[in-house]
């Protein structure tokens, strides 16, 4: 087992799917302890157990980050499992399609509970344990739509743009305590998302379905789409003392998609 976050306690917002779950095997694999947390049982439960199957290593919390409370039980229950808090990492995240007219009120306190609130709310209470311990880091997934803008995406993508903002100035304000935030923008990722609407777009299986992504071309500059993997590679690198320069900065991985002059509406991640 590689150890570059030996002893280490990390916590992740939708934990048990896609990008947060990669990350969470791959923290678990470099010899953290993680916390994932999703507001589905069900997947929490599956997630838990094929991460690490002793229990051990894993604590899934089912909970909505979005609300305060379920943000702040999140913290203290990982705290109280394993005694510290070192590491954040901020992956849920939900879409909504369409222009900005026809965004509702309803909508738009989704959309923000879901992929705003839930980081802040997390990081309020992840700050003072990781101050406690002398220090810790964040990470916020973001997306490439927070760069360069998608049609049909606006709420979405004010989201994922806010979220490199709050990333900026919670680096401002905690770096006197020993905690560096930052941010990663994936691009197109073959996440189960994506695979699903693949899936139903075409009528086939799942297994499918993410075939014919992998082989797909997306619209970067490798010309393909990014495993969940990867972008939890870039993410450890920003969790780990590799890193321990860098605060209050955005790692695009996307495959170069900023230098290809038309990208595709689904792009982002």
């Amino acid at each position: 087992m590689a150890d570059r976050l030996a002893g280490k306690v990390a916590l992740i917002t939708g934990g048990a799917g896609g990008i947060g779950a990669a990350t969470a095997e791959l923290f678990v694999r470099e010899g953290a302890s993680a916390t994932i947390v999703d507001p589905v049982a069900e997947a929490v439960g599956r997630a838990s157990t094929n991460i690490d199957p002793t229990g051990e290593q894993v604590l899934g919390i089912v909970a909505d980050v979005g609300q305060e409370a379920d943000a702040e039980q999140a913290v203290l229950a990982t705290v109280q499992q394993f005694g510290r808090l070192d590491i954040l990492v901020t992956a849920a995240g939900v879409r909504l399609y369409g222009p900005v007219t026809e965004a509702t009120a309803e909508s738009w306190h989704w959309i923000l509970g879901a992929n705003l609130l839930g980081a802040a709310f997390a990081a309020k209470f992840a700050i003072p344990e990781m101050a406690a311990n002398g220090g810790g880091v964040i990470v916020n997934v973001s997306s490439t739509n927070a760069i360069n803008g998608r049609a049909g995406m606006a709420q979405y993508d004010a989201t994922k743009a806010a979220l490199l903002a709050l990333t900026r100035s919670m680096a401002c304000d905690h770096a006197s305590q020993g905690i560096r935030v930052n941010a990663v923008c994936p691009g197109f990722t073959i996440t189960p998302f994506h695979i699903r609407r693949k899936a139903e777009a075409l009528g086939v299986s799942y297994d499918e379905a993410q075939a014919i992504l992998r082989e797909e071309p997306a619209a970067n500059l490798l010309g393909r789409g990014a495993d969940p993997m990867e972008i939890a590679r870039c993410i450890l690198f920003l969790a780990s003392d590799e890193s321990g320069i860098v605060t209050g900065e955005t790692l695009m991985a996307s495959g170069g998609s900023g230098m290809v002059g038309t990208i595709s509406f689904s792009s982002g991640t």
